[in-house]
C-alpha cells in the first residue's frame, strides 16, 4: 500500500556541521516521520522565489521519535543557502516520498556500499535493519563520519579512501571486490547509493560476478511525484521517473543510471 505524503511547515530545531564534508538538518514532524522507511526521502522548499522555486530531495538519514534527521553536503547554492538557515527558520517539506529498500535477503548475506550523497540512506538502512558489511568510501580521513553518528549501525563498518588516510586506500569498490572475492555470488545481496559513478562500478561488478542488488539513483527529483520528468531512468519496459518508481530499483530493472 502506498505511503500517505504530506506536504509540512517545520522548524528547524538543529542544522549544523558534523564534519569536513556533511551538514546535519533537525526537524519535528508526526506526519512526515510516522511511516517513512530507508531509501525514501523528501524534498524541502529552501527558498520560495527567485530561481529556487523547485525543491531539493533529501534522504532520510535517522528518524527518532517524531524528530527527523537529514544529513547532506554543500552540492551547489540550493544547499549552501540550507547550510545558512539557523535554529528556528521555517521550512516547508514533502514526504516521505518513493520506494524503499528491500528490508530482507534471505540467507544471503547483505552488503551496503556507500558514497558521497548516498552515505545517509545506507546508515538509516543499517541502523534499522541487520546486514553483514557496510562499506563507505571518503575522499579523505576529513569525511568520514565521526563515530557517535555510526553508534547505532548494525553491521560490520569498512572504509577506503581515495588517499588512503583512513582505512583502505582506493575506491570503495576495491573493498567490494574483496567480498565478493570471499563469498559465493548466491550468497550475496547488494544495496548501493552514491554517486552515479561509484553506483555504476558497483552494479558492473555485481553483475560480472552474477549479484543481485538494490541501487537508490542519485537524480534530480524536483518535484518529487513523477510530474515534471526530471529524474527519469530508463528499464527494460521503458523510460520511468525516479522519484516515484524508485529512487531505489533492482539491478535488473536499471538499463542506464
Amino acid at each position: 500500500m502506498p505511503t500517505k505524503k504530506y506536504d509540512e511547515p517545520v522548524t528547524i530545531l538543529e542544522n549544523r556541521k558534523v564534519n569536513d564534508k556533511y551538514y546535519k538538518l533537525t526537524f519535528r514532524s508526526k506526519p512526515l516521520s510516522r511511516q517513512a522507511l530507508p531509501g525514501q526521502f523528501l524534498n524541502i522548499q529552501i527558498q520560495p522565489q527567485q530561481d529556487f522555486f523547485l525543491r531539493r530531495p533529501f534522504s532520510y538519514y535517522r528518524i527518532e521519535g517524531d524528530r527527523i534527521h537529514v544529513l547532506y553536503e554543500i552540492l551547489g547554492k540550493g544547499t549552501a543557502m540550507l547550510a545558512a538557515k539557523r535554529t528556528g527558520a521555517r521550512l516547508q517539506v514533502l514526504g516521505p516520498l518513493g520506494k524503499t529498500f528491500t528490508a530482507k535477503a534471505g540467507k544471503k548475506k547483505k552488503i551496503l556500499v556507500a558514497g558521497g550523497v548516498g552515505v545517509p540512506p545506507l546508515i538509516f538502512l543499517a541502523e534499522k535493519y541487520p546486514a553483514d558489511y557496510l562499506l563507505i568510501g571518503s575522499k579523505s580521513k576529513a569525511e568520514v563520519m565521526p563515530r557517535r553518528e555510526l553508534a547505532k549501525v548494525r553491521a560490520e563498518i569498512q572504509y577506503a579512501t581515495n588517499d588512503g588516510s583512513y582505512g583502505t586506500k582506493g575506491y570503495v569498490t576495491v573493498l567490494l571486490q574483496k567480498l565478493i572475492e570471499r563469498f559465493k555470488p548466491e550468497e550475496l545481496f547488494i544495496q548501493t547509493c552514491g554517486p552515479t559513478v561509484m553506483m555504476q562500478a558497483v552494479m558492473q561488478a555485481a553483475r560480472k560476478a552474477g549479484i543481485e542488488g538494490e541501487a537508490s539513483l542519485d537524480k534530480e527529483m524536483a518535484c518529487g511525484l513523477g510530474v515534471c520528468l526530471g529524474c527519469m531512468v530508463k528499464t527494460p519496459s521503458g523510460w520511468v521517473p525516479s522519484c516515484t518508481q524508485g529512487p531505489v530499483f533492482n539491478f535488473r530493472d536499471i538499463e542506464e543510471a
